[in-house]
């Protein structure tokens, strides 16, 4: 006898009991094969076991077997075939697409058992089977408990979420054919249903044993576990449920992942409040649901100052939980985020951030060398000249769409140009220029400086030199006169040789 783990018996089992549910007429689809039975689920053999149904694929490659279930854990082999017994395509009225009937017959001569047949697509990537439980004999029957039949097999084993306090799950059962004859419909079906936390998929406690309210009503059986009256804090949870017949004979188990969040997360966004423009804004978003293992997601939008909203660029999300972007106006943006956890519980939060506006700089260039405000710069009275704000700035979003204005003595001479070259004038007499650079805000800086022209100048220090070299003259000649008048004066007063005086003539004696 082959044996399987207890894992896969379940796996396998719960998904071969979901296509049990599909009819015979069943759409063809490439995605989703489908293989039904003519035969009721739970049906009651002695001797032969007489299969037939329907396909939308092709039974080119399959394998029919027998597996004994008899027991909560048990799953041995009991017959297979690697074939089926006649397949015929044929063409379905309703929808024009090929179909496949098919028939097998299996002999179970003292076999008794609780068993079921199973259906695989060797063809697929993934294995596919289809399947129903049958009693064989007249022992070692019990009750089967499965999914709803309402439940296609992709999501049998997808998590369950619930949001609120109630826990409400439901399943289809069989009961043996002994017991069915003699079941009251107010008889109630008793179930155990066990819990553990698992935020990584495995318990990581002990499984324990919740009080629930059963309700049975025609081969549906609906458990509902009060969350807050079991303590049962949001979070991953593996469920267990297990039913006994009027014999106390048990079924299967059938494990189901759950997930109970019942609260809403707890999120905040957190930013800079103020920046100047073109800096980026950096914003981080903390979600907390309260339990491990928890998703949520976060949809982020921006409102620009004009009041216009935006989705972000993938660009701009750094991670789940992060986000950038550089504002390229000034005003008041707003950063919006909407979390939604996996209980589908919405939370929406912003955050204001002010962005300030840079002034332009202007710098104003003549012959390479930097104009101040308010200097005066000497110009050549004929020639080309060029003063240029080339190089004047602002801040990376608003460099590209600075505009110019230039004045020259007091009136709007040019715009659009961020130079001004002699031959913009046609005046030959004036005296003041300025410039004006706008960005895109409307903010705006100015310079203005003086001219001169060079002939005014040159015409003005030949005056001065002539007048300067009349005075120097003048003054020299006086102090060469007066240094003349001293000397003269002083020779006449102050000879060098002795006065003589002369003696009478007399006669001598």
């Amino acid at each position: 006898m082959l044996k399987r783990t207890k894992t896969a018996h379940l796996l396998v089992l719960c998904l071969l009991f979901s296509a049990l549910s599909f009819a015979a007429t069943a759409t063809n689809s490439a995605t989703e094969p489908e293989i039904s039975f003519d035969q009721d689920d739970g049906i009651h053999t002695t001797s032969f076991l007489n299969l037939s149904g329907d396909s939308t694929v092709p039974l080119t490659s399959v394998e029919i077997t027998v597996w004994n279930i008899s027991q909560p854990d048990q799953w041995a082999l009991i017959t297979s075939s690697p074939y089926l017994d006649q397949v015929v395509p044929y063409t379905d009225q309703v929808t024009d697409l090929t179909r496949w009937s098919w028939e097998h017959k299996f002999s179970l001569d003292s076999i008794d058992c609780t068993c079921y047949i199973e259906i695989s697509l060797l063809e697929q990537t993934d294995l596919v089977s289809f399947g129903l439980i049958a009693y064989i004999g007249d022992e070692h029957h019990r009750p089967v408990l499965r999914h709803a039949l309402d439940i296609g097999s992709s999501q049998m084993y997808s998590t369950k979420i619930f949001n609120d306090n109630s826990l409400d799950l439901s399943f289809n059962y069989l009961l043996p054919p002994s017991q069915i004859e003699s079941f009251d419909a107010n008889e109630q079906i008793l179930s155990n249903v066990r819990i553990c936390p698992a935020p990584f998929g495995i318990c990581s406690e002990s499984y324990r044993s919740l009080d629930s309210t059963d309700v049975t009503l025609d081969n549906i059986l609906a458990i509902e576990v009060d969350a807050d009256a079991q303590s049962i804090q949001d979070g991953y949870y593996l469920l267990q449920v297990q039913i006994q017949d009027l014999y106390l004979t048990l079924s299967n188990n059938i494990t189901q992942f759950v997930v109970v969040d019942q609260s809403k997360p707890v999120v905040n966004l957190s930013a800079v409040d103020e920046v100047i423009e073109s800096v980026l804004i950096l914003v981080d978003i903390d979600v907390d649901d309260g339990y491990e293992g928890s998703a949520y997601t976060i949809t982020w939008s921006i409102t620009e100052p004009d009041g216009t909203p935006r989705a972000v660029l993938e660009s701009e999300i750094l991670e789940d939980n992060r986000l950038v972007f550089e504002p390229t106006k000034a005003g008041e943006y707003r950063v919006n985020a909407l979390v939604r956890d996996i209980g589908g519980h919405l939370v929406t939060v912003n955050h204001n951030v002010s962005v300030r506006n840079v002034v332009p700089i202007i710098e104003i260039r003549f012959d390479g060398f930097l104009v101040e405000n308010g200097s005066t710069v000497t110009i050549p009275s004929s020639g080309n000249w060029t003063f240029s704000a080339n190089t004047s700035f602002d801040t990376s979003n608003d460099q590209d769409t600075l505009e110019y204005t230039w004045f020259v003595d007091g009136k709007t001479l040019l715009s659009g140009k961020s130079f001004l070259a002699s031959n913009d004038l046609q005046q030959t007499n004036y005296r003041e220029i300025r410039v004006q650079v706008t960005d895109d805000d409307g903010q705006s800086s100015e310079l203005y400086f003086q001219v001169a022209q060079q002939d005014e100048l040159d015409s003005d220090s030949n005056s001065g030199s002539i007048l300067a070299s009349t005075v120097s003259l003048l003054f020299i000649f006086s102090i060469a006169a007066l240094v003349y008048m001293r000397q003269r004066k002083q020779s006449e007063s102050n000879t060098g040789f002795a006065k003589w005086t002369e003696r009478g003539k007399g006669p001598k004696n």
